[in-house]
């Protein structure tokens, strides 16, 4: 993901800011060129979809948790 070079900065910036990384695992990983299994898009959507609302109430609850030092 394009995450790393946003942290490095956040972290080693003038002003350095603490982070946090989530990640939803939508699909698996096809490694095998043997493998019948195909990567499908449709299927990432749909989990994204399904765990929407899940997601959300993790990010809220990390958030409401926070403290501001």
């Amino acid at each position: 993901m394009s995450t790393c070079p946003e942290v490095i900065v956040a972290r080693h910036g003038q002003r350095p800011m603490r982070c946090v990384g989530l990640s939803l695992i939508s699909n698996h990983c096809v490694m095998d060129y043997d493998c019948q299994s195909t990567v499908n898009h449709q299927e990432v959507l749909d989990i994204a979809q399904q765990r929407s609302d899940d997601f959300q109430r993790l990010v809220a609850t990390l958030i409401a948790r926070i403290i501001v030092e």
